[in-house]
């Protein structure tokens, strides 16, 4: 086994300070279900990143492992767009198969994929505040925060910035980080006081 070298290691390295944080608010997060789907596909996610920019492989290899982390990642953040709107599993399925659809039709006819998919995220971040917001969270701050130090970190990753040993990709993965800190700080406060029976979290105030 090789390891790459450059940008695409240190991206590699910041992928596993993402994989350590989603590890353990998978193990750490108890009642609410959806949130810790989504902290293991954010694992799975992580991991995934650390094989694609750590280890040197062929581009047949790569392409293949890319398309896989591309699907995983597109379910991952239908996920946290559907624990913020209260959707359901299927719902999740759903806007997946859609999105998927949609970026590889894109992809057939050459078009900017890459722009649409984050005009999807921007879209996905937006409606999450929006229902923070309305339903007036607990703790509503720690959650906003963590959404623009993720829309920050997306924009320093589209404007190519590089700082030492960090090009965009890994810059953009250490907000992304911090990011996830936060909403574990914000589930475990409300795992300690908004879940009902079933252990789904609505995070309004009573």
């Amino acid at each position: 086994m090789t390891l790459t070298s450059g940008y695409e290691l240190t991206t590699a390295i910041t992928n596993i300070f993402i994989f350590v944080v989603s590890l353990f608010g998978f193990f750490k997060i108890k009642n609410e279900k959806l949130w810790k789907f989504f902290f293991l596909l954010m694992s799975i996610d992580s991991f995934m990143g650390v094989i694609v920019h750590g280890i040197s492989m062929s581009k047949h290899t790569n392409d293949i492992l890319w398309a896989i982390l591309s699907l995983m990642f597109t379910i991952t953040i239908n996920t946290m767009i559907c624990i913020f709107m209260k959707l359901k599993i299927r719902h999740i399925i759903c806007l997946s198969v859609l999105l998927t659809i949609l970026l590889l039709t894109q992809l057939v006819f050459d078009m900017n994929f890459i722009l649409t998919f984050t005009l999807y995220v921007l879209m996905t971040v937006l409606l999450s505040v929006y229902y923070i917001l309305k339903d007036n969270y607990e703790r509503k701050h720690i959650f906003l925060l963590g959404f623009i130090i993720l829309v920050i970190g997306g924009v320093l990753m589209l404007s190519h910035v590089k700082v030492s040993i960090l090009d965009h990709n890994g810059i953009c993965h250490l907000f992304m980080a911090f990011t996830l800190i936060l909403f574990l700080m914000g589930i475990n406060y409300k795992e300690k006081l908004c879940y009902d029976n079933g252990g789904e979290w609505y995070g309004r105030k009573d």
